[in-house]
């Protein structure tokens, strides 16, 4: 690890077990999946796709908000990573295309001091609205939170599992990849390392 001392990550899907966001769109945005199709196939950015998702939440109360939160799990052994990480001085950040209220929700309740970075979703009288403070009109996927625009660093690790990493794969020295992500590097021939928990990335990182 003498090259490396800077990990970025994913959140949704890769430090949570599943993808919170489409999780929440999926019980309380009706036709959610309309635009994620188009977004997939590449008619419409990320942004534009979460502008129409978030619109079409509708009467989500608070302890709705609070009570689907309270049930996003973490991988079982992200909490070890965490402590690997700090007992080896590397820098750990997270960069997510996401939302920074579950973010933020889910770090507290971890007592989690790890630096973030991600679209921020506003909820206030029943309604919710997003903006996107990291947005970059030079990001190539038009992503709402552009990842690459925050690395600083010449040689960093990155760890990810689907669409929204695709740029930033590419960019990595060292690079963890699980789900689509890791289906879309065996496609494509992108070097990567394959993991199911973080269990496997902490066995790869002692070895590096």
């Amino acid at each position: 690890m003498e090259k490396i001392k800077t990990i970025y990550c994913d959140f949704d899907g890769t430090i949570t077990k599943e993808d919170s966001v489409n999780g929440f769109f999926e019980m309380y945005a009706p036709n959610w999946m309309d635009s994620e199709k188009l977004w997939i196939e590449g008619k419409i950015s990320s942004r534009e796709n979460a502008i129409i998702q978030v619109g079409l939440l509708k009467n989500v109360s608070q302890k709705q908000l609070d009570d689907y939160i309270n049930s996003i799990e973490v991988d079982d052994y992200f909490l070890e990573f965490v402590e690997f990480v700090k007992s080896e001085n590397l820098k750990l950040t997270i960069l997510s295309d996401g939302f920074d209220l579950f973010i933020q929700r889910i770090l507290e309740r971890y007592n989690l001091d790890i630096p973030y970075y991600a679209n921020k979703l506003i909820y206030k009288n029943g309604k919710f609205d997003i903006e996107f403070p990291y947005y970059s009109e030079k990001c190539d996927k038009k992503a709402g939170m552009c990842k690459c625009q925050k690395v600083s660093e010449n040689s960093f690790c990155y760890i990810g599992d689907g669409t929204s990493d695709l740029c930033i794969a590419s960019k990595a020295d060292v690079l963890f990849a699980t789900k689509k992500l890791h289906e879309y590097c065996k496609e494509n021939n992108i070097n990567h390392l394959h993991f199911t928990t973080f269990s496997n990335i902490i066995d790869m990182l002692q070895k590096y």
